[in-house]
């Protein structure tokens, strides 16, 4: 059986906004210089003074936006890059984050990976790694903090070995964000929300804006089944309705047990901490509702087995906030008829 994800990071094509290597540059010692953004929580030493740049980066049916600072010396480009991604980030996987950055690194520009090591930065996840392409040589590290990615980054020629690799990539440093312009608590607005069908998955909900439909095949023990969610975002917080049709090889199982099974992946999944859980019922359907914690989101979830079906209704929201559309949205999920097959 698949276990639950509290909520899933899309696979994130990173955009590095490298400047083209200007090889053709007189030989200068670079005037190292302190930069510092504080919007973006960082820090660091730049050979030059960085050149800014903002790109919308698509991300399965969303879109985040990516702030990149790239400086050359000579013939390199020391890059760093950072993407928040709000409220999935938070109740995300980390390390299902990096993998997914450093992968999206590599493809974009054709290079292959030739070392790599799992690293920290003020106790935050991160990944260093070493890659090649046909032309260039990338020293790269990688972080997520609180829902955040931040990329720092050397591009060398592959003939060419720049020396103060070290010191860019250890300047980096992670400073205190400001808090954020949307609060946590802001108001639901009532004419904004919605009921939204989908006879195809056997069930209704409201969302305060159109949900975003995705499609996934997951494998599992028994084989691979597709997994269907349904996600909108309301000020910080992520609301999903999830749905898995496991068919036949749910039949005759404990329900109490599959649906423990499935609590148990979301908090191993979203390496959380359990909080509180009941049972409950949709209808004559066994449910479970539970709440856990991880290190930046709260995430409140119930989940049916309703015949062959697993049902999920997420939400997740930073620590210590308080969405107010919670309830409803729980509250919201109606079961109705599947069209015949």
């Amino acid at each position: 059986m698949r276990p639950m994800h509290a909520t899933r990071i899309p696979r994130f094509a990173l955009i590095l906004s490298l400047l083209p290597l200007a090889a053709s540059l007189a030989a200068q010692a670079p005037q190292w210089k302190p930069f510092a953004n504080a919007a973006d929580g960082f820090k660091a030493e730049f050979p030059a003074d960085p050149e800014t740049s903002k790109d919308s980066v698509p991300v399965g049916a969303t879109s985040f936006e990516l702030h990149s600072y790239v400086a050359e010396s000579g013939s390199t480009a020391v890059y760093v890059g950072v993407c928040d991604y709000g409220a999935k980030g938070l109740a995300g996987d980390p390390e299902a984050l990096l993998a997914s950055a450093k992968t999206g690194a590599m493809e974009n520009q054709k290079a292959h990976i030739l070392t790599e090591k799992k690293i920290t930065l003020d106790s935050n996840p991160g990944v260093a790694f070493e890659a090649e392409s046909d032309k260039l040589h990338f020293t790269a590290r990688m972080y997520v903090a609180a829902g955040v990615l931040y990329q720092t980054m050397v591009a060398t020629p592959l003939t060419e070995k720049f020396p103060d690799t070290a010191r860019f990539l250890d300047s980096f440093q992670l400073t205190p964000r400001p808090a954020s312009t949307v609060p946590a608590t802001a108001a639901v607005t009532a004419a904004d929300w919605k009921t939204y069908p989908y006879p195809a998955d056997g069930f209704s909900a409201s969302f305060p804006s159109q949900p975003q439909f995705e499609k996934q095949n997951v494998p599992t023990d028994a084989g691979t089944v597709e997994y269907h969610s349904y996600t909108a975002e309301d000020a910080s917080a992520t609301l999903i309705a999830g749905v898995t049709d496991f068919g036949a090889v749910l039949a005759g199982k404990d329900p109490d047990a599959i649906l423990q099974g499935a609590k148990n992946g979301a908090v191993t999944n979203s390496k959380g901490r359990l909080i509180s859980e009941k049972p409950i019922t949709l209808a004559t359907n066994h449910g479970l509702a539970f709440d856990l914690d991880n290190d930046s989101a709260h995430v409140t979830v119930r989940v049916y087995l309703v015949g062959t079906s697993i049902y999920e209704m997420i939400v997740a929201s930073p620590l210590r906030s308080n969405y107010a559309g919670t309830t409803r949205f729980l509250d919201s999920l109606q079961l109705i008829d599947r069209p015949a097959k």
